[in-house]
């Protein structure tokens, strides 16, 4: 029992070191005019997600998702190629939230106890960083009536809502549903980045973010079919019970 204790609390200390990193890594992008690449890492995250799930669950893949990943593959080395710009924030967002999401499928605890547990384990290590690398604290009298503090503290709560509700999605709705809503994310994002940021998008960001789109789109496809087919298994059992 201590054990399985100890080891959730590490599964939870590390998921929230890996949200941290992935949080830090989106401020980081919006702030260094770096939207673009955000966005890019939240759409490839479904097909990283399908990747870790085969590597480290053993679950078997289709061709299709071979295929979609192998396409982000490309996407990645055509904007290298093209562009000479490797996607770093992209693929750290991407991997981050990743490996974010293969642990918490190994926490047994409910979504708004677990997101808790783990803001709590990674503030001691995060208080220790904000000491060692953040510049003096500004004064007292002025701390509360600066917008950016305010702003900052509202920033943390609109984070972590999105989090447990979509912990609870990812139970009440179908998989597809929680699939294809999830890209409404990176979507706005890519439209903020170019209309309102006006940040640069060359020739090799629209071939990356065309392959991208057609390996989710035969992803989300394959996704939708599989959950129509089982809705209709079930609904043909029903009836052959009320029979």
């Amino acid at each position: 029992m201590l054990r399985t204790g100890i080891k959730e609390l590490w599964l939870l200390f590390l998921s929230g070191t890996l949200i941290a990193i992935n949080w830090y890594g989106f401020i980081y992008a919006v702030n260094s005019g770096n939207a673009l690449q955000a966005s890019l890492g939240y759409y490839i995250f479904p097909l990283v997600a399908v990747f870790l799930g085969i590597v480290f669950n053993r679950e078997k893949f289709t061709y299709i998702q071979f295929l979609s990943i192998s396409l982000v593959v490309v996407s990645v080395i055509s904007l290298v190629y093209m562009n000479g710009e490797v996607p770093s924030l992209a693929l750290i967002l991407a991997f981050s939230f990743g490996f974010y999401g293969l642990i918490k499928s190994n926490v047994k605890l409910d979504p708004i106890s677990s997101v808790t547990f783990e803001t709590i384990l990674i503030t001691p290590l995060t208080i220790f960083l904000m000491i060692l690398f953040s510049e003096p604290i500004i004064k007292t009298d002025v701390l509360f009536s600066d917008i950016t503090i305010i702003l900052l503290a509202f920033s943390g709560l609109i984070t972590a809502v999105p989090l447990v509700l979509f912990s609870k999605g990812t139970k009440v709705f179908s998989y597809a549903t929680v699939g294809l809503i999830q890209y409404l994310n990176p979507t706005i994002q890519f439209l903020i980045a170019i209309f309102y940021f006006k940040e640069e998008f060359q020739l090799g960001h629209a071939m990356a973010f065309f392959l991208i789109w057609f390996a989710l789109f035969i992803y989300s496809f394959e996704s939708i079919s599989k959950e129509l087919n089982k809705a209709g298994k079930s609904a043909s059992r029903l009836s052959k019970k009320i029979k």
